[in-house]
């Protein structure tokens, strides 16, 4: 889990932090944005709305619930929002120990170096530096006029690398591709940390 740039975290479905990734480590010893309370339960630093807390609940709670869900915690250092994607595990976790596993938390910081994210994009999607480039400001919200302002390329070069990246990723809208780039980047470590939380049920 520590070989990904992803904050990694698995909690019960109180918030208890169950384990966590070194990346997640170092966000919740910043205490900026996300922090532990005296219990132990993850918890923002500011207030947000919806809280952490409600999407735990939320993704955990029995009966036809969303199973994922994403919200933007505000810091006090006034950086960048982080990325928090709150991801139900599989209901037999919950149901064997209600105090074991029951949620992923993929805490994704802005402010990570461009390279480390792009690195991390060729590695999972097989994208040129160029694509991952591109793909990367599209995460960080610039639109494809924006893109090619800062990557310096004509529009038409960058319309070539965008549908390049929809057939590594195989979806055929932008708005897909942010979305499944955003929710897959920390997969990298994501299969070890369910096996994790599986023995720790």
């Amino acid at each position: 889990m520590d070989l990904v740039n992803v904050g990694l975290l698995v909690t019960c479905a109180a918030g208890r932090m169950l384990l966590a990734n070194h990346t997640a480590e170092q966000i919740l010893k910043a205490s900026d944005g996300l922090e532990l309370n005296p219990l132990g339960v993850v918890r923002t630093s500011l207030k947000s709305t919806p809280t952490l807390t409600a999407l735990i609940e939320a993704v955990t709670k029995p009966g036809p619930a969303m199973r994922e869900s994403v919200v933007p915690v505000r810091r006090p250092s006034g950086k960048r929002p982080l990325t928090a994607v709150v991801r139900s595990l599989e209901g037999g976790l919950r149901a064997e120990n209600p105090a074991g596993p029951a949620t992923l938390l993929f805490l994704l910081d802005p402010e990570v170096s461009a390279e480390r994210v792009e690195a991390e994009l060729q590695q999972l999607y097989g994208f040129t530096p160029a694509e991952a480039s591109l793909a990367n400001l599209m995460m960080e919200g610039k639109a494809l006029d924006e893109c090619c302002v800062i990557l310096k390329i004509r529009r038409s070069t960058a319309r070539t690398h965008l549908q390049h990246l929809f057939e590594k990723v195989g979806v055929q809208r932008q708005g897909e591709l942010v979305s499944l780039l955003l929710r897959s980047i920390g997969l990298l470590g994501a299969n070890r940390a369910v096996s994790s939380a599986r023995r720790l049920g």
